[in-house]
Order: structure tokens, then C-alpha cells, then sequence
């Protein structure tokens, strides 16, 4: 990532038209930022014509949480989100369970992909790719992403969930992430300050 600079807000302008990946530790605000940001896309792009995948589970020991826990969805956004959501790392006991978990979330998500695949809109918002990639295939959602042509996601980026009882999905996950973060036209890190880590605003 060549480039890093700071900047104090990130607006729908900033994005309009773009990759961007949003990356930070757990808590650190990625869903509210996405939210926002999404409120913003709503007046400079037709709703109808926004597709929001979100795959974030519910909230647990304050973490996770949905796009629609921040901002109220329009009826002309196509809202998906899978039925049930798990957080391997947060509720597997065991490796067999933390990679049943990853599995479990890859049935249900792939579908939602997919979905958007045969009909792509002109705007896509993905909250938290990366349940999706303990276990998903990158090139899906890098196809996603080309059929957009804005294109948001988020994705957890930090060390407090890597305990992962040695199965390798948090390795598998970053290493997915940072090959993600190279497709993007702008990557953007949250925590005590938001810092673009590459592209040009």
C-alpha cells in the first residue's frame, strides 16, 4: 500500500465511483462509518439502484453488528443478509466447531453473492467481507466488486480476534483481505484516526 495519509472524515464523494475497502480492528466503528457513508450515497445514487449485502452478525460482547443498527433502510434498497450469521472465533469451543461456524457462513452467504452477480446494480455495500472469506472464495466478491461501479465493503483488519485454536482462518483471512485490499482503487484504515493507506481523494 504506497500511499498513507490522514484525514478527519470520509464522505459519499470520496468513494462515488470507486473500490474502497474500510479496514480496523474490532470496534473501531467500521458498520457506523459505512452507514454514514451509505446515507450520503442515498442522495447522489437513485436507492433502487444500491444493493447492500450484509453479513455481519448480530452483536456480541460488543462486536458485530448490522448496517440497519445505524441507519434505517428505504424499501427501494435491496437489503441481503443472511438468516443466520455466526462469529467463529467468538462462539467455536473447538477447531471443529470454529470451522463449522466458517463453513455454516459460507452456505448462507454465497447465495447473496451470487445473487447480485446475475443482477448487479450500480452501487454495492458489503459489511464485513470477512466472515465470508474464512471459508469463501476471494474471486467472488472480487467479481462483485468489477460489476459495481461503486463499490464498499468493510472487513476486520487487527489482533483481537486472532486466536482461531489453530485452524488457519485467521491467517486465510488476512491474507485474503490484503489480496482484496490490492484490488481496490482505496483502502482506508479506522481506529484513533482514519488514515487512507492507498488511493487518491
Amino acid at each position: 500500500m504506497a500511499k498513507n495519509k490522514q484525514k478527519a472524515t470520509l464522505n459519499s464523494r470520496d468513494i462515488l465511483g470507486k473500490k474502497t475497502l474500510i479496514l480496523g480492528e474490532a470496534g473501531t466503528g467500521k458498520t457506523r462509518l459505512v452507514a454514514k457513508l451509505l446515507q450520503e450515497l442515498m442522495v447522489l445514487i437513485n436507492p433502487e439502484k444500491i444493493t447492500i449485502i450484509d453479513l455481519a452478525p448480530k452483536k456480541v460482547s460488543g462486536i458485530g453488528g448490522k448496517i440497519t443498527d445505524h441507519v434505517s433502510m428505504p424499501p427501494e434498497v435491496r437489503y441481503l443478509s443472511p438468516t443466520n450469521v455466526y462469529a467463529p472465533r467468538l462462539t467455536g469451543t473447538s477447531p471443529e466447531e470454529i470451522l463449522h461456524y466458517a463453513t455454516l457462513n459460507k452456505r448462507a452467504m454465497e447465495p447473496l453473492f451470487n445473487k447480485y452477480i446475475q443482477n448487479a446494480t450500480e452501487a454495492l455495500v458489503v459489511n464485513d467481507v470477512t466472515l465470508y472469506l474464512h471459508a469463501g472464495n476471494l474471486e467472488t466478491i472480487s467479481k462483485c466488486a468489477r460489476l459495481a461501479n461503486t463499490f464498499l465493503a468493510t472487513a476486520y483488519y487487527g489482533s483481537r480476534l486472532e486466536k482461531d485454536l489453530g485452524t488457519g482462518i485467521s491467517s486465510r483471512e488476512k491474507q485474503l483481505t490484503d489480496e482484496l485490499a490490492a484490488l481496490m482503487n482505496l483502502v482506508v484504515r479506522i481506529g484513533q484516526s482514519t488514515r487512507i493507506l492507498s488511493g487518491e481523494l
